[in-house]
């Protein structure tokens, strides 16, 4: 059963590569392992060449690179589906009620977070935030040792990804819940003694010191707190809106929350104070964020299963169940066999499509016709682009085509990101920065309302279309 679980997520995690910031991640790691340097300054756009750029992801980024070289695209979507597969095999290790119940809320685990997988950064932090809950869970039941893991730990989280933060907000979340269970004299729910807490408190302190082992030193402990507070991320970059419950990919949610809402209220079970600090705190960050959903899922599951564990084992089903299951194992075994012989053929067809189609499925996002139509024909000038498309014009025009803008918000900032949106939106002086950053080059999405004015427009004329891509090119004699 828990082959069956771990294939199903592998199988499902294997995706085409279409997150709009891959690929300056691409370009950010070749250029690392070319120069033997970390960029400190932006190197990628011609608005922002002096920008500061903490290049906090700078070890995810040369192991991206790394991992390309030397087994391209293919490699990465099948390595990175196997780190998320990794990630959930850890919680299903922390999850009772194993192996039926646990698989089943694993697998609605996964589901529910699936809408942020793909082949990014994130997915290794999503790694590492369930490496440090498996690490708290054993303290927790008395293996002591293991806490010391901690900090290593936290030196590699700070040079592979900016939410580093979130492996010291989970041990103090045991810390807080281990004391108010304490100061409560719930001897029945504690776990964690005072000689116990304090050592968590003491490595946890330990594991904040070593995040200052990356390139960018202390500069990187502030990194996260401007991307929190950057109001344009917040409001224009989709992975930051709250969860849309009329869309589909939101539905698996909408049915974790409820299944917890009705388990916390028909179980028996009590859920510790840290259990509670943790539905709270998590629950509320992946209503407000979608990019929080599987951080959530992560502290969730396994409170979720304790609690259906508990109406199940007082239920008289149970017993019934128990009896059946005994007698008619080989049946089950048959069965199990039968539905991994189904699940191995269903992901090697599933993979083998979502690998040859991977090209096709870029060419739907990107605009990868423009760009060949770009290079072909030397076309020269400052480019305005779209948004989503500059880490793809970043991989595939840098250095001689540097972009307007990307998607390393940070980098921009909330000033310039407003810029670009006053061009884009064709507000009041909709051209003023075009002007000021001397672009006489535009790519950008065939249907917008910029696109239309531009084609309009006596200043620009249209180089290139396609059913995705629309190039324009300004008037020389404008540009006198």
């Amino acid at each position: 059963m828990t082959l069956i679980l771990l294939l199903c997520i592998f199988f499902m995690a294997t995706r085409e590569i279409t997150d709009p910031d891959f690929w300056w991640h691409l370009r950010t790691g070749q250029y690392i392992s070319e120069t033997a340097s970390i960029p400190r300054q932006d190197i990628f756009s011609h608005t922002m060449p002096d920008q500061p750029w903490i290049t906090h992801e700078w070890l995810t980024e040369v192991v991206l690179f790394g991992t390309y070289t030397v087994a391209g695209q293919n490699g990465l979507i099948l390595a990175f589906a196997a780190i998320i597969t990794a990630a959930f095999a850890l919680l299903y290790l922390r999850c009772p009620g194993r192996p039926y119940l646990a698989a089943f809320i694993v697998l609605l685990a996964a589901i529910t977070s699936a809408v942020t997988w793909g082949v990014r950064p994130q997915m290794l932090s999503l790694l590492l935030a369930s490496v440090s809950l498996y690490i708290l869970d054993s303290y927790q039941a008395g293996r002591r040792r293991c806490i010391w893991l901690m900090p290593p730990l936290m030196v590699l989280w700070a040079n592979v990804h900016g939410s580093f933060p979130l492996g010291l907000v989970l041990p103090m979340v045991y810390v807080v819940g281990a004391t108010i269970t304490n100061l409560a004299s719930e001897r029945h729910q504690q776990k964690l003694d005072w000689r116990d807490i304090r050592l968590l408190l003491v490595v946890t302190l330990i594991s904040a010191a070593a995040t200052v082992v990356n390139p960018n030193g202390v500069r990187l402990l502030l990194y996260p707190l401007g991307t929190l507070g950057s109001t344009a991320m917040q409001a224009y970059i989709t992975e930051w809106f709250s969860p849309d419950f009329h869309l589909t990919q939101f539905q698996p949610l909408a049915a974790f929350i409820l299944m917890m809402i009705v388990a916390l209220g028909l179980s028996r079970r009590r859920p510790s104070a840290t259990e509670f600090l943790f539905l709270v705190g998590f629950g509320y960050a992946a209503l407000r964020s979608a990019r929080h959903i599987p951080y959530f899922v992560l502290v969730a599951a396994p409170i979720l299963t304790a609690q259906l564990l508990d109406i199940w084992d007082r239920s008289r089903w149970s017993r019934t169940f128990t009896t059946s299951t005994r007698q008619a194992g080989n049946i089950h075994l048959v069965a199990n066999w039968l539905l991994l012989t189904l699940v191995l053929l269903g992901g090697v067809i599933r993979v083998s499509l979502v690998l040859q189609g991977n090209a096709d499925a870029q060419r739907e996002v990107f605009p990868v016709d423009a760009v060949e139509f770009i290079v072909d024909e030397q076309v020269g000038g400052n480019i305005y682009n779209l948004y989503h498309w500059g880490g793809y014009l970043v991989w595939t025009l840098y250095p001689d085509y540097p972009v307007f803008i990307d998607g390393r918000a940070d980098v921009y900032g909330d000033a310039f990101i407003d810029e670009y949106l006053q061009v884009y939106q064709l507000r009041e002086d909709w051209h003023a920065p075009l002007d000021r950053y001397a672009v006489n080059l535009v790519v950008i999405d065939r249907g917008s309302s910029l696109s239309t004015v531009l084609n309009e427009s006596p200043n620009w004329d249209r180089a290139y279309v396609d059913e995705r891509a629309v190039i324009f090119v300004r008037h020389q004699e404008v540009e006198s």
